[in-house]
């Protein structure tokens, strides 16, 4: 809201940042340039799929997700990852990272 109707940019929040970041208000074309077949490619789309992107985009040459979908993947694959145990906290800052090498902050 405040970006687009009040032109009002908070350097702490706004469409770059969240769940999904810029890449939710996009119009869902999945683009790749190591080729459509690469292996993390094809893992990255059948992840995608799972999470309810449409069966198009394991067939189609360039994969389209659809703006209206991609909330729905998002929040399936927050549910996923929830339920593995991973705690989001919204409207938190990140710092750093743990877990790098004997546990140190990875930076």
């Amino acid at each position: 809201g405040a970006l687009f109707h009040r032109h009002v940019l908070n350097n702490e929040s706004n469409v770059c940042y969240g769940e999904g970041g810029a890449g939710t208000y996009s119009d869902g074309k999945l683009t790749s340039r190591i080729g459509r077949n690469a292996v993390q490619v094809r893992k990255v789309l059948d992840t995608l799929h799972s999470f309810g992107a449409p069966d198009q985009i394991l067939v189609n040459g360039k994969p389209h997700m659809g703006t209206d979908k991609l909330m729905r993947i998002l929040q399936n694959s927050r549910k996923h990852l929830e339920a593995a145990g991973v705690k989001y906290m919204f409207g938190c800052k990140v710092t750093g990272l743990e877990g790098g090498k004997d546990g140190q902050p990875v930076t």
